[in-house]
């Protein structure tokens, strides 16, 4: 994620997610408009209908990996808007 890049807060129904910070530094966006540090080398796992999200708020490039299952296809993601 680019600096001052964000991922709204959002849950999933029917799947978890797990997230590993490889680079930078951001803040997690959870329920309740509460906000964590999360960083290199952090890991976080969010049950079925965790709100969860993220923020850049770093000044340089932010790296994650996120682990889902069962899958979902996020193609609709990554469509550029109109």
């Amino acid at each position: 994620m680019k600096a001052g890049a964000s991922q709204p807060r959002h849950t999933h129904d029917a799947s978890e997610q797990i997230w590993y910070a490889a680079q930078g530094t951001g803040k997690l966006l959870l329920a309740d408009d509460r906000e964590k540090e999360f960083k290199a080398g952090d890991a976080v796992r969010f049950a079925d209908g965790d709100v969860h999200g993220l923020l850049n708020d770093g000044k340089d490039e932010f790296v994650y990996v996120s682990v889902t299952a069962p899958p979902i296809h996020f193609g609709y993601a990554y469509q550029e808007k109109r």
